[in-house]
């Protein structure tokens, strides 16, 4: 029996597409009208032993006898040879490709080993052998330049084409690994086992439309979260300088959202029609997400969807998939969560105050009160988290919430990647029609905020025209922000008369609102963001032990910055319980 092993040896198809839609069509047809080997190759013999019940015995014996033979011995380290050659070449092809090298230059990444690995290979073609220990070296230098330029993916941006074909240039070393181990003990049992197991793993699940479309929402994720986290850091208050810096900042954007929020129930005392209130509400609420960002103002719900993500990058800081130093990642957490806090407390108490007050001169007649009786008593039970169900309407405000922040950093990343700045300094059209000055302001606006106005803009109308799906659902679809209902519920009350528990009531009903908005956006932003670096939950449960073991000790620490004395001292004993002393 003579069969071929070079197709077996590859296991990855050299001439797959990387597209996203060219690769699912594939998939699919495969799923249907599955693609057989050809009888005279070895895979072809495995199907039939796996269908026949035979085990890996078998498949040795059977490999045993293949070796036996000189001339096939021969034939079978030839289809090896061919097999690291062809790897190795696509790599090299890669490597060498000019989009690699100028991200390689950009980065400053020599990309020497790239012609040393073509330069073995041609050994290997002309004479059957080469040093493997060299080989491998080299392999180790082409990987370093793979990851690397992984690690800078918020420099140079990425795209789901460039982060496939990274991913592909690893597979095909790790393969290239593997043939080199059999090549230097061919009739190892334990090596041509190894071999079987991969390729009937890959074979499994390679038509796998469900692991197709997980393993993209990985890299979509990465493509994502990269950025987002970035952003994020803006939102760690590190000091207590910063601390009430954020305060003051949070403070600025309840009071353009109290303002704002009586814009919408002029709005809703004026229109009727579901499509236009649905536009305006939009509207509205863009512009003043816009404005409070040009301003220097802080939403504090918008800050989650950033955070979690930068939680995520110091989780995976060295980019290895593996946890970081616990005890940085507990005082990361407790930064992000006094900083939310912060945040949340001066939106609620200037929307609220201010609202109060805007309400009282709209009572003194200056111009016509848009709020009467009826719609106080509504603004005040909507924020009611059972009766009215503002607590499932404030978790959908935080998918939202959410969303607006991938679309922020989807939006950025890609105007890295596209060199979006560059291309408009350099476009034809637009030094005829725009001046120089001119052409660098729009690439200076484009590069900085094209992802902030993306995010912006997408949470307005997501907010804004949300209500239209009750329409189409069997149930209710509203949203539910802190700000806004912390306003509502100020507008209302200086408007009606309403007992002390009543408000007492809307105020904590408020509160809900806001930390349901924390809760939904931040988990998840932060199971994206595992799911983009391949970490599973299982790998984080010690630390979540950790953090809530932290919580119960220090509960302080999460709400506000202590004195320094007192910080350093739970951080010594801390650090003892968390490393296990």
């Amino acid at each position: 029996m003579k069969l071929k092993f070079y197709s077996f040896f590859t296991k990855h198809s050299l001439l797959e597409n990387y597209g996203f839609t060219a690769g699912l069509f594939s998939k699919i047809f495969r799923k249907f009208v599955p693609k057989i080997p050809a009888e005279d190759t070895f895979e072809f013999y495995l199907k039939q032993s796996q269908f026949g019940g035979g085990n890996f015995t078998t498949i040795a014996n059977t490999i045993d006898e293949l070796l036996s033979d000189p001339e096939v011995k021969i034939s079978i380290a030839h289809d090896l040879n061919k097999a690291i050659v062809a790897l190795s070449s696509k790599i090299i092809s890669f490597g060498l490709d000019h989009e690699f090298q100028t991200i390689f230059e950009k980065l400053k990444i020599d990309s020497k080993c790239y012609r040393s690995l073509m330069f073995k290979i041609s050994i290997l073609s002309e004479h059957g052998e080469t040093p493997i220990k060299e080989f491998y070296k080299n392999l180790d230098e082409v990987s370093k330049t793979i990851i690397n330029l992984r690690k800078n993916k918020n420099v140079i941006g990425t795209s789901l084409h460039l982060t496939v074909v990274t991913r592909r240039i690893l597979d095909y070393i790790k393969r290239i690994r593997s043939l080199l181990d059999l090549k230097k003990d061919i009739n190892s049992k334990e090596k041509w086992k190894q071999l079987i197991t991969e390729y009937q793993i890959h074979d499994a699940s390679k038509n796998s439309i469900r692991k197709y479309f997980s393993s993209h929402l990985d890299l979509m994720a990465l493509e994502i979260v990269e950025h987002t986290s970035k952003k994020g850091e803006g939102y760690v208050a590190n000091n207590k300088q910063e601390y009430w810096k954020f305060f003051k900042k949070s403070l600025l954007g309840g009071a353009v959202i109290s303002v704002f929020a009586l814009f919408k129930i002029i709005i809703d005392s004026y229109f009727s029609t579901s499509l236009l209130l649905a536009f305006l509400y939009s509207v509205n609420y863009a512009i003043c997400f816009i404005l409070v960002k040009s301003m220097g103002g802080i939403i504090a719900t918008k800050q989650p969807a950033m955070t979690a993500s930068t939680v995520i990058r110091h989780i995976d800081k060295n980019d290895n998939l593996k946890l970081g130093s616990f005890q940085d990642i507990i005082f990361l957490i407790r930064k992000v969560s006094r900083s939310q806090f912060i945040s949340l407390l001066g939106n609620f108490i200037m929307a609220f105050s201010l609202s109060c007050l805007l309400a009282y001169l709209l009572r003194l007649g200056f111009i016509a009160n848009p709020i009467n009786s009826g719609n106080s008593t509504k603004l005040v039970q909507e924020v009611f988290p059972f009766s009215a169900g503002a607590i499932y309407f404030a978790a959908v405000a935080g998918v939202f919430l959410s969303i607006s922040g991938f679309v922020s950093g989807y939006f950025d990343n890609k105007v890295v990647a596209s060199k979006l700045p560059y291309r408009i300094l350099h476009n034809q059209f637009l030094s005829r029609v725009l001046s120089q000055k001119n052409s660098n302001r729009l690439a200076n606006f484009i590069e900085i905020k094209l992802g902030v106005l993306a995010g912006n803009v997408s949470l307005g109308v997501f907010l804004g025209s949300a209500f239209l799906l009750t329409y189409i659902l069997p149930f209710n679809f509203d949203i539910r922000h802190i700000a806004f209902s912390s306003s509502n519920v100020g507008y209302g009350i200086s408007n009606q008369f309403f007992d002390l528990s009543t408000i007492a009531l809307a105020l904590v009903s408020v509160m809900i609102i806001g930390f349901v908005n924390f809760i939904v956006s931040f988990s998840i932003t932060f199971l994206l963001a595992l799911k983009s670096r391949s970490i599973t939950i299982s790998t984080l449960r010690r630390l979540i032990v950790l953090s809530l073991k932290d919580i119960l000790r220090n509960p302080l620490n999460y709400l506000i910055v202590r004195t320094r004395k007192s910080l350093v001292s739970n951080q010594k004993v801390n650090q003892d319980k968390m490393i296990g002393r």
